[in-house]
C-alpha cells in the first residue's frame, strides 16, 4: 500500500519537473514550440496516468479516501 503511493507521489513530482521543463524550453527557444509541445504533452499524458492509478488503487482498495465528517 505504501509502495502505491509513493509510486503516486513520484509520478506527480515528474508532472512538476516536466512542467519547469516546458516553462524553461519556452524561454530557450525563438519560436519552435515543438518541444513545448511535446513537454505539456508529456505532462498531460503523466497526469491522466496518475488519475487512473488512483482509480484503480480505490477500486482495489490501495487507497482508501477519507470519509465525509458527518
Amino acid at each position: 500500500m505504501l509502495l502505491f503511493k509513493l509510486i503516486i507521489v513520484i509520478l506527480l513530482l515528474f508532472v512538476i519537473v516536466t512542467l519547469f521543463t516546458a516553462l524553461y524550453q519556452l524561454n530557450k527557444s525563438d519560436g519552435d514550440s515543438s518541444a513545448v509541445v511535446k513537454t505539456l504533452a508529456v505532462r498531460v499524458g503523466l497526469s491522466l496516468f496518475i488519475v487512473f492509478l488512483i482509480g484503480v488503487g480505490q477500486m482495489t482498495g490501495l487507497i482508501t479516501l477519507n470519509r465525509p465528517p458527518f
